[in-house]
């Protein structure tokens, strides 16, 4: 089975590519058409994707590194992680496909629910396509404000438990079967910093994530003391270098 659903989106990663990289958009679209549902077609339906997809909430641990220094004072405290989800060509024995929302609002990523990758992918392999959001953003917030010392648990290292946290305990409302991982193929998906975020997912919880499909994704940084107390963070990947932001050392 296993197998099968990694033939049947390399299959679909295939397609996609090829065909865009040699055909105009409106022949893409035409050839696309017979494999999207009336919901999904692109050229006869603008629905705004929050009205298809309830938001729904699991709780999380804030803190899931006690032995870390870096997180002191440490938490015992949950919060609510947001995510949505479609299980429209849903079957039995059928993957998860996740899309990490990265740095945003997870309700701005519903487009990709709906048509695009992530809904292409999930009818392909007869999955559920799920989007979950980035704690810090939109409304998944572990702590009550932004302070300093409330930012101590905004890291990729938590932000990566929390999703494998999500993977091994969510019970999708309505979806009768055992989706939680590793019962079925968690598959995770992302771009940019959320490209990056979902290798290292792979990595980090092998045992956890079957694949991880990802584009564009930043995985070295550059550290550059040219301000004091604090280090400029770009990102190296081929031949460009994005600013990332301030690291602050104190």
């Amino acid at each position: 089975m296993a197998f099968k659903i990694a033939l049947l989106l390399l299959s679909a990663l295939h397609f996609i590519v090829t065909d865009a990289a040699v055909k105009p958009i409106h022949d893409l679209r035409t050839k696309s058409a017979p494999l999207l549902s009336k919901r999904q077609n692109f050229d006869s339906v603008n629905v705004n994707p929050s009205t298809l997809y309830p938001a729904y909430n699991l709780s999380v641990p804030i803190d899931h590194f006690f032995n870390e220094s870096q997180y002191e004072p440490h938490s015992t405290g949950n919060f609510q992680l947001r995510y949505w989800f479609d299980a429209t060509y849903y079957k039995k024995g059928g993957p998860v496909i996740m899309l990490e929302g990265g740095e945003d609002s997870g309700a701005d990523r519903l487009v990709y629910l709906q048509k695009g990758l992530l809904a292409e992918m999930a009818q392909a392999t007869n999955g559920v396509g799920v989007v979950l959001e980035h704690r810090f953003y939109g409304t998944s917030m572990p702590t009550s404000d932004l302070s300093t010392q409330s930012l101590r648990f905004l890291t990729t290292q938590q932000a990566l438990a929390d999703t494998a946290y999500f993977a091994q305990n969510v019970v999708f409302p309505g979806v009768s079967d055992n989706l939680k991982a590793p019962n079925v193929p968690w598959i995770a998906y992302g771009g940019s910093y959320a490209g990056a975020f979902v290798a290292f997912l792979r990595t980090r919880y092998p045992d956890v994530f079957f694949g991880k499909p990802g584009c564009d994704g930043m995985m070295r940084s550059i550290k550059a003391n040219s301000l004091p107390r604090c280090h400029c963070v770009f990102s190296s990947h081929r031949s460009h270098l994005r600013f990332l932001g301030l690291l602050y050392t104190d």
